[in-house]
């Protein structure tokens, strides 16, 4: 059984992020085969973080990997930093993973960038998030798809389970290398994987879990359209109308001004909790900037008026 991508007919280079580990091996080879079967090319990108003493000959060992792969072409893109980082190593690591993947795309007319993340994943970011206290969006998981400096980023795995990846691997004869920090429990995500497999969560049982917060996610989100709509004036938006609302409702139409006016090409949304300190901060007659945009009430306090504080 061949598996089938959502990728528009006329994007005939697409890329792969390809660490070397088994979920992004099985990922690569499942594209490289429909992509030989449907005219596409896929752009195979391996990163060297350059952080241990062996980075690139593991590169190099992944390109030897994948080379008989069809209609594929492999890449080693190089971190190349002036001074190693001494703090948050991997959220750096993987920002500079994504820049670099991004950049090559952006420089290739590739419009789609597809990334090996799965279930597991998904209940682990889960976890992640809820220690660090994420709200409603931040719960309901990761996006099949997102937009990061114009590139889509693409999530097809999202319903499959690590163990599933490793036997399509096994099934298909693939080599691949097992990431040593993916074992080190000085990083909060092993340290996580470690719990999960102790307490035997299931990933299928957590999907359904997900699938309701999105759902909640989502009637919210359509709510919040229908009064930022309603909301604007030709000269800002209508605050009491804004007001009126519960207050999730009222973070969340801030949160699709913020975006509106400060850019889509952002990475990130703004943080909930500056949304939140905003909304409070209005409401005292405060003025506030975030995400590249002031935001304050007309004088007689009935008009949100927002401008943008970069170009």
């Amino acid at each position: 059984m061949i598996m089938e991508f959502e990728i528009p007919s006329e994007e005939k280079n697409i890329a792969v992020a390809l660490s070397g580990g088994g979920d992004s091996m099985a990922l690569a080879h499942m594209m490289c085969t429909w992509g030989s079967l449907n005219g596409r090319t896929i752009h195979l990108l391996t990163v060297n973080h350059n952080l241990r003493p062996d980075s690139a000959r593991e590169a190099e060992w992944v390109r030897q990997c994948v080379i008989n792969f069809p209609n594929s072409i492999h890449h080693i893109l190089l971190w190349d930093f002036d001074v190693k980082p001494d703090m948050a190593i991997m959220e750096k690591a993987r920002e500079a993973r994504y820049d670099l993947m991004t950049a090559y795309c952006q420089h290739h007319n590739i419009k789609t960038l597809a990334i090996a993340h799965h279930a597991n994943d998904q209940l682990e970011t889960f976890l992640f998030r809820l220690a660090k206290g994420s709200g409603l969006d931040g719960l309901a998981g990761m996006e099949e798809w997102r937009t990061r400096d114009t590139i889509r980023l693409y999530r097809p795995l999202l319903q499959m389970g690590h163990d599933d990846l490793i036997e399509y691997c096994r099934h298909h004869n693939l080599e691949w290398i097992e990431d040593p920090t993916n074992i080190n429990e000085n990083y909060a995500r092993p340290r996580l994987r470690q719990t999960l497999a102790q307490e035997g969560l299931d990933t299928k049982r957590f999907a359904k879990t997900l699938e309701r917060l999105r759902r909640g996610r989502q009637a919210l989100d359509d709510i919040a359209e229908n009064v930022y709509n309603d909301a604007q004036l030709p000269n800002g938006y209508n605050w009491k109308k804004i007001t009126r609302q519960p207050l999730d409702i009222q973070i969340r139409v801030l949160q699709k001004l913020l975006i509106h006016y400060g850019g889509t090409t952002r990475p990130y949304p703004p943080k909930l909790e500056r949304v939140e300190d905003i909304v409070t901060g209005l409401k005292a007659g405060q003025s506030a900037t975030l995400y590249g945009c002031i935001l304050s009430l007309s004088k007689d306090g009935n008009t949100l008026e927002i401008k943008r504080t970069t170009a």
